[in-house]
């Protein structure tokens, strides 16, 4: 069966510069991308994309943005889903002989937008929606429910974010202004993301580099709250489950494993998710274990859909020893994971290795 490897990536992260429109800024990342491959765009054969009119603030926002991601022209496929199910697609159409070449972008400015109603736009209009919940609000949740069965472990929890804190200082790509969003107890403000300004592009191809796709997984429950336990992040769970299957490898086999958030809890807390923890360690676990989100995850920046390709391009970074100040030193297998609104209902998960 013929793989999919990874030929390059481009980033631009940043808050509020009006220097650039959102076009503008797509097309700097996609342009990073291939330069960092050493491709040119009419190489391209396909155009995979991540983004959400919701957080655009543009109904059909892919007329508008598709072009700057070098779509014109070219076969495109457009996902209102996390980046890490973009680059599921692309990698699928890699493997099936469909293209030679494709750019995987997403995008979103949280500068721009609301995420408190963007996120409880996702929820039931007629169940869920009345009871003002939204993203955040599920992360509490969640963080309650753990704290019910384990005490609060204040001092844990400030490690972790600490070390959280530590990581994404130390990263050059981290987002630097400081804007994160309202949260509710027993979330501290602390714990939330960083708001920011996303737009991530990846080559894939089918000729040999030195990163491989070996392992893709998916898996979504119920968008019903009250008939799922969020402690236990079913989706997440199947769909780590699934790459590692399709890889032929383990979780303790991955030497970078980078979580999606959004808070410290719901980072740390997946942990347990994936036995990596034992019940009531996941804090000390996220802070002591320097392969988790080595990046510093949702402190570096955050704003979906694009948390999951970001995941990625780190992955890819690590691999191919351009990660920068978090460069780890054993690199030869890494796992990159996404979710989705609402409470990670939906989740992505992919397994690079060193070709």
């Amino acid at each position: 069966m013929p793989r999919c490897f990874v030929h390059g990536a481009g980033l631009r992260m940043g808050w509020a510069d009006m220097q650039f429109s959102l076009p503008e800024l797509i097309y700097q990342a996609v342009s990073a991308a291939l330069e960092d491959s050493r491709r040119h765009i009419g190489e391209i054969d396909s155009v995979v994309l991540s983004a959400h009119d919701l957080v655009d603030g543009r109904s059909l926002s892919s007329m508008v943005t598709a072009p700057a991601a070098g779509a014109y022209l070219k076969e495109e496929i457009r996902l209102a889903e996390d980046g890490l199910a973009a680059v599921s697609l692309g990698s699928a159409q890699i493997e099936a002989g469909e293209a030679e070449l494709s750019i995987v972008a997403a995008w979103g400015r949280a500068s721009e937008g609301d995420h408190e109603h963007t996120s409880r736009a996702m929820l039931d209009p007629f169940m869920l929606q009345p009871f003002a919940l939204d993203e955040l609000s599920i992360s509490s949740l969640r963080l309650s429910e753990w704290i019910a069965r384990h005490g609060e472990c204040r001092e844990s929890r400030q490690r972790a974010v600490a070390a959280r804190a530590g990581r994404a200082g130390r990263n050059s790509r981290s987002v630097q202004a400081n804007v994160r969003p309202r949260v509710e107890f027993p979330l501290h403000a602390s714990e939330a993301p960083r708001f920011a300004d996303v737009a991530a592009a990846v080559i894939l191809g089918r000729q040999e580099s030195p990163v491989c796709i070996t392992g893709v997984g998916h898996s979504a429950e119920s968008g019903e709250l009250g008939s799922r336990k969020l402690g236990a992040m079913r989706a997440l769970r199947e769909a780590v489950s699934r790459g590692l299957a399709a890889s032929r490898t383990t979780i303790e086999q991955m030497h970078l494993l980078q979580l999606p958030g959004p808070t410290v809890p719901d980072e740390a807390l997946a942990l347990e998710v994936l036995d990596l923890a034992a019940p009531g360690e996941a804090f000390e676990m996220y802070a002591s274990l320097a392969h988790i989100n080595p990046s510093g995850g949702g402190e570096s920046g955050w704003c979906f859909p694009t948390v999951g390709l970001l995941n990625f391009i780190e992955c890819y970074l690590q691999l191919t020893g351009q990660a920068g100040d978090v460069q780890l030193a054993d690199r030869q297998r890494a796992m990159a994971l996404g979710v989705s609104p609402a409470g990670a209902q939906i989740a992505h998960a992919v397994v690079l290795e060193a070709a």
